[in-house]
């Protein structure tokens, strides 16, 4: 059976575009070479799987070389060297189509020809074309900014050859440098998203060029003077900065809800997925919080995603529902105790994630739920069917089988899930500092509760009462419950 990088590509294909580079292939503008057109029109046949068993390179070697090639037997070089040029013209037929998909990028390349051509007049009229295709369609992103970015560069670019005063009479330089600062903001801003959530797997950034120059920078000044130029832009632009506040000042509420206010008012500017992503950025800043201890922001988190449901941002998303984003919406709803709509949550979004793994999310969901119901067994029989060494479950499902064990009074099988959780948080170096110390506090505070269910020494009392109240423990509310209970 064949093997190339050039099957790779094939097999990524759809039927259409199989057909459609049949015919780029017989165009003599893209190919010249008649071999490769009757080895793709062979391979072709084959489509999609590519697995037959007499598709091998001597049998390809047979069907497309003649007599006159065949200076000897099998020549392996002969065929490499086709399938490689084959390969190089799909890979440029995937070129040319993407090209021809962005319409700006098309654009832009015709202008660069025209204005290497000095051709002025034609120039003015395409420019326009190009400047309607961005300013008629919704915000997608901070690309927008850097189009801008192109055309302006290219109107002073244009100037230069027939017309030095009005260069330096126009604004082209200037908005030009506004467009691509804007650029910067915007993405820097979403790299710093990043750069927050790394530290969940116990990788710090913070201290990155573009970080530290954007602590020198007073983004509000900016926002003001862009109101002056542009309404639209300075909205756009204001709604990234307070973005970037509520991801960096976490403590702070007051940025929190700042944030939720301007985005909630403008979002009718942006494209859907851009949409998507700004409202998962503001739930994120709800969870970023939370970490923290402060627990009043579950049901705010809850209240955002039910927001993004209403405003049908999810439907945005691109292929399979995020298991991130999944998890999420299942923990937050069931910490503000909202179990009915969870439930109708989980019917409806688990089948919409990976078939990979929507089975064990599915299993984990119902264990979670049932949990939460009080109904322990059936928790643990869930739990049973579900993969814990799937990262996004794998923490949760040692917790939850440590509650179910304890809330059923059995402490030996507590103790030795326990002894093992303890084992992998120290071994495993993936696991953030924060996150092993919330862990291993969790598993003390269990301890000291069982210990005083048992004993009631009061001497533990503070001890427990000092893990519970502090921010870094794990599942602190749920231990304060039980706390209360048995005091």
């Amino acid at each position: 059976m064949l093997n190339s990088k050039l099957i790779d590509i094939l097999k990524s294909f759809s039927k259409e575009e199989i057909k459609k580079f049949s015919e780029f292939l017989a165009s003599p503008f893209h190919n010249k070479n008649k071999k490769a057109i009757l080895l793709f029109e062979i391979l072709s046949k084959h489509h999609p799987h590519y697995e037959h068993k007499n598709l091998t390179k001597e049998n390809l070697f047979i069907s497309i070389f003649t007599d006159s090639d065949k200076t000897s037997a099998f020549n392996d070089a002969s065929i490499r060297n086709l399938l490689s040029d084959l390969m190089i013209l799909a890979e440029k037929f995937l070129g040319h189509t993407e090209a021809e998909k962005d319409r700006f990028f098309f654009n832009e390349k015709i202008l660069k020809g025209l204005e290497n051509r000095n051709l002025a007049g034609v120039f003015e009229k395409r420019i326009k074309t190009a400047e309607d295709v961005l300013n008629n369609n919704l915000f997608e992103g901070e690309e927008d900014f850097y189009k801008k970015f192109i055309l302006e560069e290219l109107k002073s670019n244009n100037s230069q050859y027939y017309d030095n005063l009005k260069l330096y009479k126009s604004d082209f330089i200037l908005k030009a440098s506004d467009y691509l600062t804007y650029y910067y903001l915007i993405r820097t801003f979403k790299m710093i998203n990043f750069f927050e959530w790394q530290k969940q797997y116990n990788i710090d950034q913070s201290s990155g060029i573009a970080v530290e120059i954007l602590k020198g920078v007073n983004l509000d000044e900016i926002a003001e003077k862009t109101k002056a130029r542009s309404s639209e832009d300075h909205e756009i632009l204001s709604v990234y900065i307070k973005m970037y506040y509520a991801l960096t000042d976490p403590g702070n509420d007051e940025r929190y809800y700042s944030y939720k206010k301007i985005l909630t008012e403008h979002d009718s500017l942006f494209s859907s997925l851009e949409k998507y992503g700004l409202y998962i950025c503001l739930a994120n800043c709800c969870v970023q919080k939370i970490d923290i201890g402060n627990e009043k922001f579950n049901k705010e988190c809850f209240e955002v995603y039910k927001l993004m449901f209403g405003k049908k941002v999810f439907d945005a998303y691109p292929g399979y529902f995020s298991m991130t984003t999944y998890t999420a919406i299942l923990h937050t709803g069931l910490s503000s105790e909202n179990y009915e709509e969870v439930e109708k949550f989980i019917e409806k979004y688990s089948g919409k994630l990976n078939p990979e793994h929507s089975e064990d999310a599915l299993n984990y969901s119902y264990a979670q739920l049932n949990f939460y119901k009080k109904q322990f067994g059936r928790s643990l029989e869930y739990i049973s069917r579900t993969d814990t060494e799937f990262s996004n479950f794998k923490y949760h499902l040692k917790v939850l089988v440590l509650k179910i064990y304890y809330e059923t009074e059995d402490y030996d099988s507590m103790y030795y899930a326990a002894d093992s959780f303890s084992h992998f948080l120290n071994k495993n170096k993936m696991v953030r500092g924060r996150y092993r110390e919330e862990f291993s506090n969790f598993i003390k505070t269990l301890d000291l509760l069982v210990k005083y269910r048992l004993g009631k020494d009061e001497k533990l009392l503070f001890r427990i009462r000092k893990l519970t109240d502090g921010s870094n423990t794990a599942s602190r509310n749920w231990l304060k419950k039980k706390f209360e209970e048995i005091k």
